[in-house]
């Protein structure tokens, strides 16, 4: 029993490390708290839903089109919202929050209430590890978060582009004196948070319905995720991901399904209270 449920922590974790890397990096970027990520994942899963069933295109070519639609549509709230807060720092939660509204309801317009289901060719697959199972699709999960943060990782520590997101997260007034267009940056932050939900969307749907608000409390999650990594830390929100989609898997076995939400938020209210800066803090605001 323990084994399995730190499998299923793992699947997880996963999703959570996906989602708050994401967050992370436009907060280092921009210091905004982007609540629309979870709109831009919910629209992403029915482009693909709408590309497969009802373009007829097949699964992998949707999942292609549906990721590249998230990095779109983050720039986009990027181009018509959140550039007009960046200084006016208090306007931004209050923009973000509006901007899910819109993304939300949009979805639910455009494609109604009801919950559907992403089905890729491997659904009802199960691998066996020893004496514990991994559904295809969770096991699709950890391979999508494991080369999205790999191609991430190699694109900030071995890219010009990378170097500049890095620098403009520590420091934007010198990268600007030094020639880097920050305006750039910022789309090019929001575009990878805007592919990184996409691949959430597809990782996420074929285990979870989609309907218009299925990202919204895995978001929260997520931003317990930032906060426990340390605002900034790339690495950090992926271990606090980790730990935390252990931690309710865990509760979820040996105490109760109803409490599993509920230990994020007594993980983020302890780490408030003794390590205000995050268990991964950097000390500064940064991409890293």
């Amino acid at each position: 029993m323990l084994l399995q449920a730190l499998v299923s922590g793992v699947v997880l974790g996963s999703l959570f490390a996906l989602l708050a890397v994401g967050l992370t990096l436009v907060y280092g970027v921009m210091e905004v708290p982007n609540f629309a990520q979870a709109g831009v994942i919910t629209l992403a899963a029915y482009v693909m839903l709408w590309l497969n069933q009802t373009i007829g295109w097949p699964f992998w070519l949707a999942v292609a089109g549906g990721v590249l639609a998230g990095g779109v549509l983050s720039v986009l709230t990027e181009r018509f919202a959140y550039r007009f807060v960046r200084t006016r720092p208090l306007a931004a939660p209050v923009v973000a929050l509006g901007l899910l509204l819109v993304l939300d309801n949009s979805a639910l317009e455009l494609w109604g209430g009801d919950h559907v289901s992403l089905s890729p060719p491997y659904a009802g697959d199960v691998l066996y590890l020893g004496p514990t199972t991994l559904p295809a699709v969770g096991a699709a999960m950890i391979l999508a978060t494991v080369v999205a943060l790999l191609a991430l990782h190699l694109l900030l520590k071995h890219t010009r582009t990378g170097r500049a997101i890095r620098a403009v997260s520590q420091n934007p007034e010198a990268a600007a004196i030094l020639g880097i267009r920050l305006e750039r940056q910022y789309v090019i932050a929001f575009f990878i948070s805007g592919i990184l939900a996409g691949v959430a969307a597809f990782a996420s749907g074929p285990m979870y319905a989609v309907f218009p608000y299925m990202a919204e409390e895995v978001l929260l999650n997520a931003f317990v995720v930032v906060i426990l990594g340390g605002l900034g830390n790339v690495w950090g929100a992926v271990a606090g991901g980790l730990l935390l989609g252990i931690l309710e898997s865990l509760s979820a076995v040996y105490l109760s399904a109803a409490y599993q939400t509920t230990v994020g938020f007594t993980v983020l209210l302890l780490i408030i209270v003794l390590r205000p800066a995050g268990l991964f803090a950097t000390g500064a605001r940064r991409v890293a």
